[in-house]
């Protein structure tokens, strides 16, 4: 356990003194700075073992729950794992689901395209697969696709921004990988198992880098060493450091990264010889999570194809192989490189995708060379809950917050209170039809009556309270406008 004016030591900043603990982070000055640092990371000084979390698990949950609380307010995807599957409606059923995909990724493959309109939680259940998989021992790689920073239609900016996103599962031993720079040192430090792996050996990009990198010590502060680090996560414009590094250590010309025409192949075949070092570390594989896919109808002609060609490489890396598929399209020259578009499955694939006319069809698109989907099941539907599960979920949330957010919340308390609230949430809920429930709106209003309380410089009398939540739920369902 740590706790305020303990000595600690940490790994970047050296010896320092606790000021304060909230949660899992610590405020502590080092060296007449002060900074907010992860007590995991930190060793107390009297007994250098890992610094333990507070001896209250009631006040870390508390914590946890009220960030959870917070987001939800604010209509985004709360960060702590476990508050994120207690606040998902369904979430037990939803994450067996998700480690049963996993579990069967190896030989099955594991690909599923979230499907739904603006607002119908598909990011939400991104962020639950992250957690689960996560959880399960996979490394993920997130991002939103962006035509400005990652960009289909050039796969070098997608591979760049997922390797900016990897994350890494806790060790039995407690240690984690921080990012792709620690990545490189894991793979350095069990050389001897990775420089023969199949996919790996024959890449010109990681076999040569890699063995450039031996050349220099494994340290942050050296800017040419970062920078060649970096070239192999995807900052294609560091290619001379990386060079620089070959020369020197007398190995032959590492090629570049290629950034125009149709690359998809190349970046494809990175992610699928990074899934495969993930494995040979012991991890169960890499698991990419991707949203925001929809963005590609608005392209160009020739950007939709080269963007559609990269989406169907990856797909392909996700499913058992299928022969009967062409070659897919690339401007360079990948003859070097095993047909690995045709072998797998590799790593596993989850999309974000806002339902639109090129995803009504799906029996069409199941039979042709698909871009995503490969069989109709891969895509899940998103649909609101019924009117009972809401109900019932938001009566959860409300007991949670008034056992949780302070002694404001008392009027919560109140059992009857709940259910009347939960009961009017219900009913305005499921007075609107399917296709205009926002989802996003609705679980904000189960934080509706806490943050009423939270405002209040008094207290709130029970039926004041409800009133207010029940003009508001009027108000989202469009039953009154705000200005009557």
């Amino acid at each position: 356990m740590i706790m305020r004016g303990a000595q600690v030591e940490h790994g970047e900043f050296g010896i320092g003194n606790v000021l304060s603990v909230l949660g899992n982070v610590a405020t502590v000055e080092f060296f007449g700075e002060t900074f907010d640092v992860d007590i995991g990371e930190l060793l107390v000084r009297d007994s250098q073992k890992p610094a333990g979390l507070p001896a209250s698990s009631q006040a870390t949950s508390d914590f946890s729950f009220r960030q959870s609380f917070e987001a939800v307010n604010l209509g985004v995807v709360p960060t702590n794992p476990d508050q994120l599957v207690a606040l998902t409606i369904g979430g037990k059923d939803i994450s067996s689901e998700i480690r049963a995909i996993l579990k069967d990724a190896p030989t099955q493959g594991a690909c599923r395209i979230y499907m739904g309109y603006y607002g119908s939680g598909k990011s939400h259940h991104l962020r639950l697969v992250k957690a689960i998989a996560l959880r399960e021992g996979w490394v993920t790689a997130s991002l939103e696709l962006d035509p400005k920073a990652a960009d289909p239609a050039k796969p070098s900016t997608v591979y760049r921004e997922l390797m900016a996103g990897l994350e890494f599962p806790m060790r039995a031993d407690g240690t984690r990988c921080g990012d792709f720079f620690d990545l490189v040192k894991e793979v350095r430090d069990n050389w001897s198992k990775i420089k023969s792996l199949k996919y790996f050996s024959r890449s010109p990009w990681f076999s040569l880098a890699m063995e450039a990198l031996q050349y220099l010590t494994h340290r942050r502060d050296d800017p040419e060493y970062v920078s060649a680090v970096s070239w192999l996560a995807g900052q294609v414009k560091q290619i001379s450091a990386i060079r620089s590094i070959g020369w020197r250590a007398g190995r032959k010309s590492i090629p570049s990264m290629p950034q125009t025409k149709d690359t998809g192949v190349v970046y494809s075949y990175h992610l699928v010889v990074l899934n495969e070092v993930l494995k040979a570390l012991g991890y169960q594989g890499l698991a990419l999570i991707i949203d925001e896919a929809e963005h590609v109808r608005t392209y160009s002609a020739s950007r939709y194809i080269r963007a559609n060609n990269f989406f169907d490489v990856l797909a392909r890396c996700a499913h058992k192989p299928r022969p009967h598929f062409r070659d897919p399209l690339c401007d360079y020259d990948v003859s070097g490189l095993p047909a690995f578009w045709r072998e797998g499955p590799h790593f596993a694939l989850f999309v974000g995708l806002t339902e639109g006319e090129d995803t009504q069809d799906l029996k069409r698109k199941a039979g042709e060379m698909s871009v995503l989907i490969h069989d109709p099941r891969e895509v899940v539907r998103l649909r609101p809950p019924s009117p009972a599960d809401y109900e019932n979920w938001v009566s959860t949330f409300l007991a949670e917050s008034a056992g949780r957010l302070g002694p404001k919340m008392n009027v919560l308390a109140d059992g009857q209170l709940r259910a009347r609230i939960a009961k009017l949430l219900r009913d305005s809920f499921e007075q609107l039809p399917d296709t205009e429930k926002l989802l996003r709106n609705w679980t904000k209003m189960a934080g509706f009556p806490a943050a009423v309380l939270m405002s209040y410089p008094s207290c709130v009398e029970p039926d004041e309270l409800v009133a207010i939540v029940e003009e508001a739920a009027q108000q989202i369902a469009g039953d009154i406008l705000p200005w009557e």
